[in-house]
């Protein structure tokens, strides 16, 4: 473990000086460089929104072309207090979405609106970050450090981010700054149960060429005491086998050219070696106790472009995922072409694209002539009419080997009731119709399950969203009101002595989402408030049997009512927080077992400073302070208060 960190410092540091003395030896010609910006919000929106940014030679997010569905975005401000993190450290803190945990730092996955954690696609600059095996993404596998921002899109949107958005869609992204000179960061953090982080990052620009270089090293010992209910008299015990340790590298290297057109190439490292958490019962029985290795390379080549109304690009990808598990090995390379192209007219916009993918499985489980090939297609298209109406929809077509797949549309309408006073008013629609193709694991572990048909969905959702404002305070509210039906949900059930894939009939959520966002500055203080609900039922309507007691009761590991709230003062530099995070109520996968709700409870502060001209924030948190004892899996511990410093130094 400590040579590798070496060689990637070693790596790191290498590449830092390779940039460096190259902008040192380039005769800069001092012409005016436009300054291009990320298209990212200064302050997180709650509800719905539109963003107006300066035109760039880079390929745009879909989430204009969905104007009736609930988009919340986060840049890098928003990131930087749990930079030292993971994406489901993140989102657990911000999202009222549920995040399924085994124990701290171990697998983590999402499920918004209730869907199934391989129903949310999760993407880096447009690139599939899923495994293609299991056709998931873990959270806890995604460093927060190495990405600038993020969307989160709320809500059935295959027609814009291809298949599996049934439950909604995560867009990471990094970005060229062009600040000419070199800048960079330095991140260092401790904390309880022996958790340490060191990132750095480098970035040079001479304003047409950039680079950005960052490098991660966490690891967590995850020794904490719990109490275990598994035994008589409730024991309190400190747990074993839960160490773990991540390794992260990002290289991006930007070029702009003569014509405003911009190539990138991108080079995306991560691995992860872990202990797996014993359930409570085996935390004292070493022979029980496994480890697992998880690799993650990524590699991309882009091209972006400007031609006044028409923007285009293009991008070929590579990635490679591998899993060792004692003497399995869970493999696949997989190769992506993607194209796309925008024009702009007065009052219409209309996107097209294609995208190609191959992949090739190494996996002990599967037949040696496993091999998978996709294909998207897609049109996309935004109306206005007079700054009242927005209506947008699209259509995406998909085959892929072995596997017929439903079309996939949408139609979403946005119409603004009053902007004046001081406040606003709109109402907002979609419908959509989504799709998720089995993953390889679902057809091909063990045998061929050439039977499994392609899950899809029927989504509609209304919501409004009010805004009041004026020059000391704003307030911003959003309410969704949603219903869905989705075909074919893929289980795995026991067959006799082994389980097996089978898509279930029927599947049905309905529930709502609001969010309030209140802001107010006072003299030279400023005071924020925000508040996340969503309620969330989801119920097995047709089953295998009609006998089954499954039928009309909640789906294992949803919580009917979660929600979270903030609130941050902050005034000269100094910030302080106060987090609350509340999970309903779940049944297990016995749906007569009930895990009780919790509320976690977290304090922290942040002082921003300057020494000598650079700067430096201090961030220092208690996490669960009420001491909460809980199981989010059951017969999986969760910590109990425990805390964390960073500091971050930057250039």
């Amino acid at each position: 473990m400590q040579v590798k960190f070496v060689r990637l410092f070693f790596i790191f540091f290498l590449l830092a000086c390779t940039v460096v003395s190259g902008a040192a030896a380039q005769n800069i010609r001092s012409n005016d460089v436009n300054v291009i910006q990320n298209d990212t919000l200064k302050n997180r929106k709650l509800d719905s929104i539109r963003v107006r940014g300066i035109r760039q030679a880079r390929s745009q997010s879909n989430y204009k072309f969905s104007v009736g569905t609930n988009l919340i975005r986060y840049n890098e401000e928003n990131l930087s207090p749990m930079k030292m993190s993971s994406l489901s450290d993140f989102i657990r803190q911000e999202s009222a979405a549920y995040i399924k945990e085994f124990g701290k730092g171990m697998n983590a996955y999402i499920s918004v609106r209730g869907s199934s954690s391989s129903h949310t696609t999760v993407a880096w600059n447009g690139m599939n970050l899923a495994v293609p095996t299991m056709g998931q993404t873990d959270f806890s596998h995604i460093p927060l450090y190495l990405f600038d921002g993020m969307e989160m899109h709320v809500g059935g949107n295959s027609a814009l981010y291809g298949d599996g958005a049934i439950g909604g869609s995560v867009r990471l992204t990094t970005a060229p700054k062009w600040e000419k000179g070199v800048h960079g960061d330095i991140l260092l953090s401790a904390g309880s149960f022996a958790s340490y982080f060191t990132g750095g990052t480098l970035r040079y620009s001479s304003g047409k060429l950039e680079s950005r270089t960052s490098l991660l090293y966490s690891e967590a010992k995850n020794d904490y005491k719990f109490v275990n209910n598994t035994k008589i008299g409730k024991p309190e015990e400190r747990l074993n086998n839960a160490a773990g340790n991540n390794t992260g590298l990002l290289q991006e290297l930007f070029r702009k050219l003569k014509d405003s057109s911009v190539i990138s190439a991108t080079i995306l490292y991560m691995d992860f070696d872990k202990q797996i958490q014993p359930s409570v019962s085996l935390n004292d029985k070493p022979d029980s106790y496994r480890s697992i290795y998880d690799e993650n390379l990524k590699v991309n080549l882009g091209y972006n472009s400007r031609e006044g109304e028409l923007s285009y690009g293009a991008r070929i990808s590579y990635a490679y995922d591998k899993q060792l598990y004692e003497d399995d090995i869970i493999a696949a390379n997989r190769l992506s072409l993607s194209a796309d192209a925008e024009h702009k007219f007065k009052n219409l916009t209309i996107k097209c694209g294609i995208f190609a993918e191959r992949t090739i499985p190494r996996v002990d489980s599967y037949a040696d002539s496993v091999r998978e090939n996709r294909y998207n297609l897609f049109a996309l298209a935004r109306y206005s009419l007079k700054n009242k109406l927005l209506i947008s929809g699209g259509v995406r077509y998909a085959g892929a080997t072995d596997i017929a797949v439903p079309i996939m549309p949408s139609i979403d309408f946005r119409y603004n009731l009053f902007n004046r006073n001081n406040n606003s008013l709109a109402v907002r629609g979609a419908f959509s119709g989504n799709s998720k193709i089995p993953s390889l694991n679902d057809r091909y572990w063990g045998g061929e399950y050439l039977y499994l048909k392609s899950e899809s969905s029927r989504t509609i959702e209304g919501g409004l969203d009010y805004s009041l404002f004026s020059e000391r305070y704003t307030a911003d509210f959003f309410g969704t009101l949603y219903r869905s039906r989705v075909n074919d949900w893929i289980r795995w059930l026991p067959a006799g002595t082994v389980w097996r894939p089978q898509n279930i009939p029927l599947v049905v959520t309905q529930g709502a989402e609001a969010g309030l966002k209140l802001t107010g500055n006072f003299s030279k203080s400023k005071v924020s408030l925000n508040f996340t609900l969503a309620y969330t039922d989801i119920k097995m309507k047709e089953g295998l049997r009609a006998e089954d007691p499954a039928i009309g009761r909640q789906l294992a590991y949803q919580p009917k009512i979660s929600w979270r709230s903030a609130l941050r003062m902050s005034r000269a530099g100094v910030a302080l927080y106060l987090n609350f995070s509340y999970t309903g109520e779940r049944s297990t996968l016995d749906i007569y077992d009930i895990l009780p709700s919790y509320l976690l409870t977290d304090i922290g502060a942040t002082y921003d400073f300057k020494i000598s001209g650079a700067r430096f924030t201090i961030n220092g948190i208690i996490k669960n302070i009420t001491d909460e004892m809980y199981q989010n899996v059951k017969f999986y511990a969760m910590p109990g208060r425990s805390c964390q410093m960073s500091i971050q130094y930057k250039f």
